[in-house]
């Protein structure tokens, strides 16, 4: 346990090549190797793919803010004065929807990925993340040692690694146990096992913008900002499978250049 409450494991490699079974995950469990865990992988949306995205989606919430608009004006004049009062706050509710939708779909669309340099240190940046994210739940991190370090820059990596543990908890997650590992000669795989209700979206939508399922409090950008930044780095994410909770994983090529 480190002086940020957060549990770090330091593991060596196995011959067989199998994960080191977390206690308390909720993954597949130590009998699967990391190869089996690519059942979905993400596509990186183009700018204008995410642009069209967010039309098609604010269009939606003006749609609403219209629906709501009539209806009140409707019950004004029929002196439902405490109905009409109930969709001028569905309304308002639409009206700042709208507003986030526009300003996280302009952050994705504009997103300026930096060049890696020298590579960034997975077991450093995943113990960052998880103190970040200890007031939203539980992350326990277990490393293979002497990891080397991957092909990315290391606050893009980190936004990565924080996006994936937020998205966790924010739905519904307490727990989310980490595991991080050398995938041959030339990747580094990291799985997010976590213990939340599972995945309630169909999974070749999972990585698309304005996806969610929770459109009121979301705007399901946060595993396409992910997806954006692997992919920039010549790695992918992708959800794997999982008997209980869900297991999204992570691969970045090994940084050659240090």
């Amino acid at each position: 346990m480190n002086a940020h409450g957060v549990l770090v494991e330091q593991r060596h490699g196995h011959g067989g090549g199998e994960p080191v079974a977390a206690h308390g995950s909720t993954g597949v469990g130590s009998g699967h190797a990391f190869e089996s865990q690519q059942a979905d992988t993400a596509t990186a949306e183009s700018c204008s793919q995410v642009i069209d995205s967010m039309v098609h989606a604010v269009s939606n919430s003006l749609n609403s803010i219209m629906a709501a608009s009539q209806l009140a004006n409707l019950l004004i004049t029929q002196d439902r004065f405490g109905e009409a009062r109930v969709s001028l706050e569905r309304l308002e509710e639409e009206c700042l929807r709208a507003a986030r939708l526009l300003r996280d779909g302009r952050n994705l669309a504009t997103l300026e990925i930096p060049d890696s340099v020298g590579g960034a240190d997975v077991a450093m940046l995943l113990t960052s993340c998880a103190a970040a994210c200890s007031d939203l739940g539980e992350v326990r991190i277990e490393c293979e040692a002497d990891l080397p370090p991957v092909h990315a820059q290391a606050d893009a990596l980190k936004r990565l690694f924080v996006e994936v543990l937020d998205n966790a908890f924010q739905f519904g997650a307490h727990e989310v146990t980490v595991i991080a590992r050398a995938d041959g000669p030339d990747d580094v795989r990291i799985e997010f096992r976590d213990d939340g209700p599972g995945i309630r979206i169909a999974s070749a939508k999972l990585f698309e913008s304005f996806v969610t399922s929770e459109p009121a409090e979301h705007s399901g950008l946060g595993l396409a900002f992910a997806a954006r930044i692997a992919a920039a780095y010549g790695g992918a994410i992708g959800l794997g499978d999982s008997s209980a909770g869900a297991t999204f994983w992570v691969r970045l090529p090994v940084e050659t250049t240090h």
